[in-house]
């Protein structure tokens, strides 16, 4: 089995090598702006005419002016100047001045010169230039960004179309005092008005989908996090959420640079910044899957990578400032940085896929190897690669890896569902036989206290009998004799009552309620003239009040209803004088159907008001049934899904209020 799995992970590896390497030399061959470069005539110019005559005019197809340019480091030239000391490259061949400067330093300016071929009108797109530029076509000044004397920086992708008639000259000064790039680092496009604009517009719609999936995937992540932040392993999506908001922050620059919108160098120092804290957010999503909290790998990678986010903003905003010179040797730093950690993730990663042995760990070691590669990549290709609509290696890379976290994370969450769904449906199981055993058992209880009942009435009525006897037909019996006798008598009575107390409950938990549609209009009607003469009798008056004359209908059992009624009617007979009154009365309110039976009586005093529904509370000395009659009024309520509250004080009467759920009729 062990031989087995590791199989798999060698298979995954040399698999996502391949692919990833045959998707990167696709977009080497295919999408890049160094393999559609212009035609050079022997004297070093672009022969745009050529190009035209091949393609006709307003062709779809674009030109990236890539070689023929002289370069003058140091120098601003001027249209018509003719100045030595000029050298010829190739865009991307220099990322900036630091090459041509004693101490490295990447401020300075230069000048660069081209030479076209043509006949016709033509739009011409500059990707963004560090930091200043302005741009001269046919010795006349035709835009500019930022400015070169006095300096101030602007970074902004530069679009202007104009006219060729036979030869002309574009000229491009540059100045840079303030970032780590400077110059013209990437391939001006010239053709069509059509053509640039397709260009720029496939290239933002690539970019708007990478900021706004990896924006969804951050909410979602977010979502998922804030449900489950209680959870230790939350901080996964915690993490996997920081991860695609930093993305997607990163990538946005192509809008930025296309709308001219200027934050000088804030806008390179946010950049960089979310480009160290999504790797940040890498190692500690990788972490929090496979090494254990607060170990010392753990809390190494931890404080390495946290360092390099604080690296990464300083020299952005003061380094690049006072140490120049040391701009060079950070991006070498930098990317190694990247390199090792991705190969230290990866190694991380087999060693837990060799412990879990899960399909989730083996997408993210996919995720992991197709991050390192788009770094080696990115180093094989550096100054020959450029992608003309879609994005760099190490963008794919990222994104890549962020889709494969997020796979991991709607896996991990679809078998917390699976597995919640598994246990709801064992727990439904054992609730189901539980419950079949309660009912089981709470039978059994019945029929045990109903049985002891029974059997003890017997002996304990033939105790009773011969007591009284021997009391009738014994004349000799002394006085001592005769308190026995009489305290045998009263205790038999109280396990008479306690016997009473046993079969009244064991009734009311055997008796299922049968519940039917009922008008609680005709129930207390025939309640009230069913009662009205008994309790006439005892010297209380009775009185029937309802209002409304439309039926207030509920779900009950009549039965226990009336059982309710007479309960709570009978007793306030007990505790009502002679010439006293008893009220039971109806009304519906809102959703419920309201019950008041209220008396004149003595009242109930407010201690005892809060224990009056408990079971054996009684304050009668000669109570029969020993507290039950409200207990089980209160039960028998509850089990109608209604309510029952009592207001009374001493001397002032009581008024016990039950609500019910009433049902919708039928118009």
């Amino acid at each position: 089995m062990i031989k087995t799995m590791n199989l798999r992970a060698i298979i995954v590896v040399l698999a996502t090598c391949i692919l990833a390497s045959i998707f990167f030399g696709l977009l080497y061959h295919f999408d890049n702006k160094y393999n559609t470069a212009a035609e050079i005539s022997q004297d070093g110019s672009i022969l745009l005419s050529d190009y035209q005559n091949k393609h006709k005019a307003g062709s779809e197809n674009i030109t990236w002016l890539v070689k023929g340019w002289e370069f003058y480091p140091g120098k601003l030239i001027y249209p018509g100047d003719h100045m030595s000391g000029s050298q010829s490259i190739y865009i991307g061949q220099y990322f900036s001045f630091a090459g041509f400067n004693e101490n490295g330093s990447p401020y300075g300016t230069g000048t660069y010169r081209l030479k076209l071929h043509g006949d016709g009108n033509y739009t011409m797109f500059i990707p963004e230039i560090f930091s200043a530029c302005t741009v001269y076509a046919d010795g006349r000044q035709i835009i500019s960004s930022g400015s070169i004397n006095p300096y101030e920086s602007e970074i902004k992708d530069l679009v202007f179309s104009f006219a060729i008639s036979g030869e002309t000259e574009i000229l491009i000064q540059t100045a840079n005092y303030s970032h780590y790039y400077s110059g013209m680092t990437y391939p001006p496009a010239i053709g069509s008005s059509q053509a640039i604009n397709r260009l720029i517009s496939i290239r933002m719609l690539f970019y708007g989908f990478l900021v706004f999936t990896s924006l969804a995937l951050a909410l979602f992540a977010a979502v998922i996090w804030c449900g489950t932040r209680k959870n230790r392993t939350s901080g996964e999506d915690f993490w996997l959420g920081i991860l695609g908001l930093s993305f997607s922050i990163e990538v946005c620059y192509p809008f930025i640079h296309m709308l001219g919108i200027s934050f000088g160098n804030a806008a390179y120092v946010l950049e960089n910044t979310m480009a160290a804290l999504g790797l940040f957010c890498i190692v500690r999503t990788v972490s929090l899957i496979c090494l254990e909290t607060d170990s010392l790998p753990e809390r190494v990678l931890k404080g390495i990578a946290g360092g390099f986010v604080l690296i990464g903003l300083i020299f952005s905003l003061w380094m690049a400032e006072y140490l120049p010179g040391f701009a060079p040797v950070y991006g070498q730093i930098l990317y190694w940085y990247k390199a090792l950690t991705a190969v230290i993730m990866i190694l991380v990663m087999l060693r837990h896929f060799g412990k879990v042995k899960s399909g989730q760990a083996l997408i993210l070691l996919a995720g992991l190897m197709v991050y390192f590669l788009s770094l080696i990549f990115h180093a094989l290709y550096l100054g020959r690669f450029e992608p003309v609509y879609t994005g760099w290696f190490e963008e794919w890379g990222t994104y890549i890896l962020i889709i494969c976290f997020a796979c991991r994370m709607a896996l991990k969450n679809l078998e917390i569902i699976r597995e919640n769904r598994h246990l709801n449906s064992h727990l439904q199981e054992e609730v189901r036989h539980k419950t079949e055993s309660l009912t089981k058992l709470l039978e059994e209880r019945r029929m045990i206290l109903s049985g002891f009942a029974h059997d003890l009435k017997t002996p304990i009525t033939s105790i009773t009998t011969f007591t009284r006897l021997v009391e009738l037909d014994n004349t000799q019996l002394d006085e001592e004799s005769r308190q026995y006798l009489d305290i045998i008598r009263r205790k038999t009575k109280e396990i008479q009552e306690q016997l009473s107390t046993i079969n009244e409950f064991t009734r009311i938990d055997s008796t299922p309620p049968t519940f039917e549609p009922l008008d609680l209009c005709s129930l207390l009607r025939d309640f009230y003239k069913g009662n009205k003469p008994d309790i006439n009798v005892s010297g209380v008056s009775f009185d029937l009040s309802i209002k409304g004359s439309q039926p207030i209908m509920i779900l009950g059992d009549s039965r226990k209803l009336v059982s309710v009624l007479q309960n709570l009617v009978f007793n306030a007979v007990d505790f009502t004088p002679e010439g006293g009154n008893i009220f039971l009365c109806l009304c519906k309110e809102q959703n419920s159907a309201v019950i008041r039976v209220k008396d004149t009586g003595s009242g109930i005093s407010e201690e005892d008001i809060p224990h009056i529904f408990d079971r054996l509370f009684t304050n009668r000395e000669n109570e029969k049934n020993r507290g039950m009659g409200l207990f089980i009024v209160k039960t028998v309520i509850t089990e109608h899904g209604g309510t029952i509250e009592a207001a009374s004080a001493s001397g002032q009467g009581t008024v016990f209020t039950i609500r019910l759920p009433v049902i919708k009729q039928d118009i």
